[in-house]
């Protein structure tokens, strides 16, 4: 129910409750005004006929008595007269009167009190009055019977006056209430209701109204203030988000900045130790040109060290332009298996034990080029930090939601330094044995892009490399309903 409708028939209802009330009051008022008149005229009758009476009856002359009712019936016709004598008999009557047990009892009663007896029902007004003839014990007696017909229907008329008067002043009040109710309380309420709503939805320029003097009005002044408030505070976070978005493009242009200098210098680290071994070489070699066994092991160190160049050049290119990826669903385990496949010599020269396991699912949502990458450069990591006699351990698949790929080795772990370095480009921790640092950087930036995770969880012994990708393509998969 609206508040204005609730508002009329409350007040409506408290109306009705009072003017019933008032008015039942003023009918019960008007009631006792209009008996007490009647009361005090039929007395002053009754005192009147009293000493006519008393003479007739002391003088005997019973056609008096009949003469003064007759002459009374002529003016008062609806009163009805009784007369008794001292005996108790009824020696006088008017006209259309009938003696009934109530004028009989008010009778006995009137003889009996020295002041006039009033009997007063709603339909009949009684009064008995006590007649003297010259000795006391010689009492008499008159009743007077009034119908109130009449005053009941004043009363009558009374009660239709005021029931027409609280119904059509609670319609009043009712039709005042709701107009009001409607047109300071509800209408303005739904105004800040549908403004609450485009705020909402993101509105801000809500337009404030005259200012109202009220609770309402406070309210929606109050409201008012707030939608300043959050345009306020939107349009700094707006601020702050955009000086934000170019500080964090600064940094990122300072980062390419540090990561090109830090490249450019690796790169005439890692590249040029391998080219003075090549000038070294080729000078030797065109001194020994005539020696074939020198001109040989000159020619194989140049191959290995060119092979050197060739390999960082490749992965470096790998992370600045690497082609895009085509992921699409299938089954990982069979990359990985001709990956294991590929390294099981490698394995072997170096006396390590290549160990592969698949369980549960190996659907999985990515690049096969780039999965057997990803695979590649973890396992030769693995290999190379291996213990002759060590084995590596590598499973594929998982009942999970995701498609899990774990490579663990028996090598000497990685410390809190290591890992907080483990996918900066061109940090190695095997320079010696030629590592170029960039095998991790390159799965660390595959598996991001296929919207997956590589972890290094700490193991007792050795170290374990985790990486979980998604099996379906997440913008196909179905949402879940709330």
């Amino acid at each position: 129910m609206k508040l204005a409708a609730r508002l009329t028939l409350a007040i409506g209802l408290c109306a009705v409750v009072l003017f019933t009330a008032g008015g039942a009051l003023m009918l019960r008022r008007e009631r006792a005004e209009l008996e007490a008149v009647e009361v005090k005229e039929t007395l002053l009758l009754a005192r009147s006929l009293q000493v006519a009476f008393e003479n007739a009856l002391r003088d005997r002359q019973i056609q008096d008595v009949s003469e003064t009712l007759a002459a009374l019936e002529r003016v008062e016709p609806s009163i009805g007269i009784f007369v008794f004598d001292d005996a108790g008999l009824l020696v006088g009557v008017s006209a259309d009167a009938v003696v009934s047990e109530a004028t009989l009892a008010l009778e006995r009663r009137a003889r009996a009190e020295p002041l006039a007896v009033v009997e007063l029902t709603p339909e009949t007004l009684r009064v008995g009055l006590r007649l003297r003839d010259e000795t006391p014990e010689s009492a008499s007696a008159i009743v007077l019977e009034k119908p109130l017909l009449l005053l009941q229907e004043d009363l009558a008329q009374t009660r239709r006056s005021i029931a027409l008067t609280v119904l059509l002043f609670v319609a009043a009040v009712a039709l005042l209430t709701w107009l009001l109710a409607r047109r300071s309380v509800a209408l303005p309420l739904r105004r800040l209701v549908r403004d609450m709503r485009r705020v909402r939805e993101g509105d801000l320029s809500v337009a404030a109204e005259a200012r109202r003097f009220d609770e309402v009005g406070e309210a929606a002044h109050e409201f008012d203030q707030l939608v300043a408030a959050l345009e306020r505070a939107r349009s700094r976070a707006k601020e702050e988000g955009d000086a934000r978005q170019r500080m964090e493009r600064a940094l990122q242009d300072a980062d390419k900045l540090i990561t090109l200098g830090q490249l450019s210098a690796v790169m005439a680290h890692e590249i040029g130790s391998p080219l003075q071994v090549l000038e070294g070489r080729a000078r030797a070699l065109s001194k020994h040109a005539d020696e074939p066994e020198a001109t040989r092991r000159t020619a194989q160190m140049l191959v290995e060290q060119t092979e050197r160049i060739t390999r960082i050049v490749s992965q470096l290119l790998s992370i600045t332009r690497r082609r895009a990826s085509a992921p699409a669903t299938l089954d990982g385990a069979q990359g990985v298996q001709a990956v294991a496949a590929l390294l099981e010599v490698e394995a072997r020269r170096r006396g390590v034990a290549l160990q592969l396991s698949v369980t549960g699912q190996t659907q999985v949502f990515a690049d096969a080029d780039q999965l057997q990458q990803v695979a590649l450069n973890l396992l030769r990591n693995a290999i190379n930090v291996s213990p002759r006699g060590g084995a590596v351990q590598v499973r594929v698949g998982g009942p999970g939601a995701q498609f899990l790929l774990e490579v663990e080795d028996d090598g000497p772990g990685l410390d809190a330094a290591v890992r907080e370095r483990l996918f900066e480009p061109f940090f190695t921790t095997r320079p010696q044995e030629g590592g170029s640092g960039l095998g991790l950087s390159v799965v660390h930036t595959i598996v991001k892009e296929h919207r997956g995770a590589v972890e290094f969880p700490v193991v007792e012994r050795g170290c374990l490399a985790r990486v979980l990708l998604p099996r379906e393509d997440e913008a196909q998969r179905p949402r879940s309903q709330p």
